[in-house]
C-alpha cells in the first residue's frame, strides 16, 4: 500500500492537507491544500518563503474560480478580462462568490473524510514515483513538493513567481541525506 511508504512527516502533511481545506472551508482537498500544508518543511525553508504572501496567492486565485496568473492571462489575450467578470460576479453575489466555497457541503466519503480531487491524488501518486527516481526507499514531504512542482498549474506558479522550481528542489533533495 502507498501509505506505508510516507515517513511520519509525510503523513503529518497529508493530515495537515486536510485540516488546510477544512480550514479554508473547501470541498475537497487539493494539491494546493498540500502545498500549504508543506510550506514549512525544510527543503523550502531554504527558499525563504513569506508564508502570508503563498497563501495570499492561493487565495486570490480561488477569488478567480482557481484561475492561475498564467490562465488569466491567456484568457487576457483573447480579449477576456478576468478581472472585471470576477468584480461583476461579485457585485451580483457577493463576495468570494467564485472561490467555490459551497453553501451546501459536498458529501463526504469514509466516515465524514474530505475526498481529495484527482489532481492531489495523483500528487500523491506522483510522490511516490519521485522518492524511487531519487532511490528513496520512504516517501518523505520533499518528494510531495517535487510531485506539485511537476505538475504545471496553480501550486507549481504560486511557488515558481517565488523562485521555488521542480530543477532546484529536486538538486536539493538528490543531495540531502536519505
Amino acid at each position: 500500500m502507498i501509505g506505508e511508504r510516507f515517513t511520519r512527516a509525510a503523513r503529518q502533511a497529508v493530515h495537515d492537507a486536510v485540516a488546510q481545506a477544512e480550514r479554508l472551508d473547501a470541498p475537497e482537498i487539493g494539491p494546493e491544500h498540500l502545498a500549504l500544508a508543506l510550506l514549512d518543511t525544510p527543503v523550502l525553508a531554504e527558499f525563504e518563503l513569506a508564508r502570508d504572501e503563498v497563501v495570499d496567492a492561493f487565495a486570490a486565485a480561488r477569488r478567480k474560480g482557481g484561475l492561475s496568473d498564467a490562465d488569466t492571462e491567456a484568457l487576457r489575450r483573447l480579449g477576456i478580462d478576468v478581472d472585471q467578470i470576477v468584480a461583476s460576479v461579485e457585485r451580483s453575489h457577493g463576495e468570494g462568490a467564485l472561490a467555490g466555497s459551497p453553501t451546501r457541503r459536498r458529501r463526504r466519503f469514509f466516515g465524514n473524510h474530505l475526498p481529495f480531487t484527482a489532481a492531489a491524488k495523483k500528487t500523491l501518486e506522483r510522490s511516490l514515483v519521485e522518492a524511487r527516481d531519487l532511490g528513496h526507499s520512504t516517501l518523505r514531504q520533499e518528494h510531495m513538493l517535487l510531485a506539485l512542482l511537476a505538475e504545471r498549474g496553480l501550486v507549481a506558479e504560486v511557488l515558481g513567481a517565488r523562485g521555488v522550481n521542480y530543477v532546484e528542489v529536486r538538486k536539493r533533495v538528490a543531495r540531502s541525506p536519505r
